[in-house]
């Protein structure tokens, strides 16, 4: 007898490709990594999403963390919040991961004139906790031109944000838990409480995706302030390496012996091009500062995802609850961004409430509209 062959239905295909997930997170920087490396910790299924970006903002940036700041010399938003969980998060990443990416250093802080100094002066009686007026000024003066002295801010460093996101990168692979191309809003299915992507099911995707979130239409409405940053990456030899150096620009240690440079802040551009401008504006500050000779190497220019209020953005959307963000660190994301990481996390596994200076719900009116 003849035999019949039954072919299955085209959606029984479909559904054994299906991918579940917890969560879709778009972006692998460090709001992306942090969340991610987080979230599969306490057993949550994640999917990245992530098209590779060489000059990304972490991926220019020092990766400086300095808890007192500006012209003003004051603490940093949260910083005595801030402080302990990212050095608590770095230090379990590093033993996760098998890397080094913390590095605690002083940043010597060169006053530009006396009124700075005085301030300077002032603020350590303030916080003696993190500044320090008295510094033995005999080797800086073989290494540096500078008038009005210096003084040194302490439990600051840096962290290796790129060794980070290549570590945390190839565990995502390793996992099969991140997809390495540029996230497609027409494959995107937004429901009331679930979310598809492509072959992938999940209950919430989560946007840590920089500048890209201003184009993002759930969140065009947040007022993201972009601003570009150049640094120059340069040898200086002679130049120890055990601190960090500040007077108007920074020299912070680099990868390779070499140094990093920078960085500017220009709120109004018109293109992601380095520039000629910031080059030799940066040389001639070098070249009155440094006693020293020295070689750039490389000039890179990002965009950082800050916000007007100076204050991140974490939470979901009022209206779609399935979408959320985690985003507008600015310049402060390394000591920033592990505390609002594991608030969002905790506020995924426990419930716990978002914080409510960075929760998205202070924008409620304008996303609702």
């Amino acid at each position: 007898s003849a035999r019949t062959t039954i072919n299955p239905p085209q959606h029984f295909f479909l559904f054994l490709c299906i991918v579940k997930a917890d969560y879709i997170i778009v972006g692998q920087g460090l709001c992306g990594t942090l969340l991610s490396w987080m979230l599969q910790r306490e057993g949550r299924r994640v999917m990245v999403i992530d098209e590779f970006q060489p000059f990304s903002p972490g991926r220019v940036a020092c990766g400086l963390i300095n808890p007192v700041t500006g012209m003003r010399i004051v603490k940093s938003w949260m910083i005595d919040e801030l402080l302990p969980i990212a050095s608590q998060t770095y230090k379990q990443l590093e033993k996760d991961l098998g890397i080094s990416i913390s590095n605690k250093l002083d940043i010597v802080e060169f006053h530009p004139n006396q009124p700075a100094r005085e301030t300077f002066n002032e603020r350590a009686k303030q916080y003696p906790e993190y500044l320090h007026p008295e510094i033995d000024i005999t080797v800086l003066d073989t290494l540096f031109h500078f008038h009005y002295g210096a003084g040194t801010i302490q439990q600051g460093g840096l962290t290796d944000m790129r060794g980070l996101q290549d570590a945390w990168r190839t565990k995502l692979r390793e996992t099969e838990a991140i997809r390495e191309e540029r996230f497609d809003w027409g494959h995107c299915n937004i429901q009331h409480d679930s979310v598809t992507y492509k072959d992938i099911e999940a209950e919430k995707i989560i946007f840590c995706d920089g500048a890209a979130g201003l184009e993002n239409p759930y969140f065009t409405k947040l007022p993201f302030a972009l601003n570009k940053g150049e640094v120059l990456i340069a040898d200086i030899p002679g130049l120890p390496h055990n601190n960090i150096y500040k007077h108007g620009i920074k020299i912070a240690p680099w990868q390779d012996g070499l140094f990093w440079i920078g960085s500017s802040f220009e709120w109004t551009f018109t293109n992601l091009e380095t520039s000629e401008a910031f080059r030799s504006k940066t040389e001639n500050q070098l070249k009155n500062w440094l006693k020293l000779p020295y070689k750039i190497y490389n000039q890179w220019a990002s965009v950082r995802p800050a916000t007007v209020d100076h204050k991140p953005f974490s939470g979901f959307h009022p209206l779609y609850p399935s979408v959320g963000i985690l985003n507008g660190m600015g310049a402060k994301g390394c000591s920033q961004a592990p505390y609002f990481a594991n608030n969002l996390a905790q506020h995924l596994i426990a419930g716990e409430p978002l914080h409510r200076e960075a929760d998205i719900m202070r924008y409620k009116g304008i996303l609702s509209r």
